[in-house]
């Protein structure tokens, strides 16, 4: 009997501690922890609320899990680039387009339950994120599909598969791809700052007109849905493909250069600038002291001073100029055209720039400081690989000296 009990109590510990190990507890303001359960809780109770006060008809049935399909069908066959992507939001793939169809086809709660569906589909089957932020992401999309399904019913207006085809009923449907889409990004924008990961509004809105055309051959000529949907992965894969060898060449933590792209192009400006005989320095900077920030702050802190640094990067040098993402903590730039002097002058001003840069921790700041070495062609080497060496002794020297600081590489020609 008490072997029993014991396991019972151990059943309902399982979800307890699941829930207990979530990072959601660890977001640095209870405002925002309150603000993003408050959204999942009305998600989840206005499709209750609504499977009780407008039960689905058995009609509805048959295009809901017509839908489901060409929904799990279709991303399915897209599994492999969905897999690839960097984001984790619902209405960033394929499926924004069958639930906003079925926001115009299928009663409220059955639209929300698309989405539940298809959140669950990719939890399983593309890939298992962070779970509050996907659980958060699932329950904002089903309020958009709940307030966009409600629309028509507010405004007394005929089903869409019994409206008319004119210029009203478009009208119609263009507020409510509106609203679909309006309050998924409103619902996304507080919580964005703390690793909520709105999707393009450019791409939801094609998704959406994709819907549109798919509800519309639904309803008058089922056949071209069949069309429209291969045409929706076909052309979803492609695009995704064109931009995963677009991202390829950059780090996506920080949007800079990874470091062997970063190595292509400065290969191709150093032989170029060479055979001119001009000059052309490189900057090497390391976060001082980064692993103790990590260790005090956390990970996501470490994270967002990773990604003012590299702003500031942006901000600070021409576009002419080559940033990468060297490492760990660690930066490279390439400046043609500057000389040893100059270079030290634009070090100088990042690092100041970088020692005034700090990241909210919700009431107190984190901030950082940067050694620098600087190295120039042609005194520091013939190759860029000496270069790129020159530059990272003297960066060992900054750290050396006390970090915070810059150090010039300095030849017997140069002193």
């Amino acid at each position: 009997m008490a072997t029993g009990s014991r396991g019972r109590r151990d059943r309902l510990a399982a979800p307890r501690r699941l829930l207990g190990s979530w990072s959601l507890w660890e977001l640095p303001r209870r405002g925002l922890i309150g603000y993003l359960l408050l959204v999942d809780v009305a998600a989840f109770a206005a499709t209750a609320y609504l499977f009780v006060l407008r039960p689905p008809a058995t009609s509805s049935l048959l295009p809901f899990f017509a839908l489901l399909g060409g929904m799990i069908l279709s991303s399915e066959l897209s599994r492999s680039v969905e897999r690839s992507r960097a984001d984790t939001r619902l209405g960033a793939g394929l499926d924004a387009a069958w639930i906003f169809a079925g926001a115009l086809l299928v009663p409220p709660a059955l639209a929300a339950l698309l989405v539940v569906v298809s959140a669950g589909y990719r939890w399983f089957r593309i890939r298992r994120g962070i779970p509050h932020r996907q659980v958060f992401a699932a329950s904002a999309t089903m309020l958009s599909a709940l307030g966009a399904s409600i629309i028509p019913v507010l405004l007394g207006a005929p089903p869409f598969a019994d409206a008319a085809r004119d210029f009203e009923s478009f009208a119609l449907v263009f507020a409510t791809g509106l609203v679909f889409l309006s309050v998924d990004a409103a619902l996304a924008a507080p919580a964005a700052e703390f690793g909520a990961e709105p999707s393009g509004f450019a791409f939801d809105a094609a998704m959406v007109a994709f819907g549109l055309l798919l509800a519309w051959s639904a309803v008058d000529w089922p056949f071209v849905t069949v069309v429209l949907a291969g045409a929706l992965v076909v052309l979803h894969r492609a695009g995704t493909m064109r931009a995963l060898r677009g991202h390829a060449s950059t780090d996506s933590g920080t949007g800079l250069l990874t470091a062997s792209s970063w190595l292509d192009g400065a290969r191709t400006q150093f032989d170029l600038l060479r055979g001119r005989g001009a000059d052309l320095s490189l900057l090497m900077l390391d976060l001082d002291h980064f692993a103790r920030l990590n260790d005090r702050h956390g990970r996501h802190v470490g994270d967002d001073v990773l990604r003012a640094v590299a702003d500031t990067l942006r901000a600070e040098v021409r576009a002419a100029d080559l940033v990468g993402r060297f490492g760990g903590e660690e930066f490279v730039v390439l400046l043609p055209g500057t000389s040893r002097f100059d270079a030290h002058a634009i070090a100088e001003r990042i690092r100041l720039r970088i020692s005034s840069t700090f990241v909210s921790l919700g009431g107190t700041f984190a901030g950082a400081t940067v050694s620098i070495g600087v190295s120039s062609h042609p005194g520091a080497g013939e190759t860029l690989d000496r270069l790129v060496g020159a530059a990272d002794q003297a960066l060992r020297a900054a750290k050396g000296a006390g970090r915070n600081r810059t150090v010039v590489f300095e030849t017997e020609e140069s002193v």
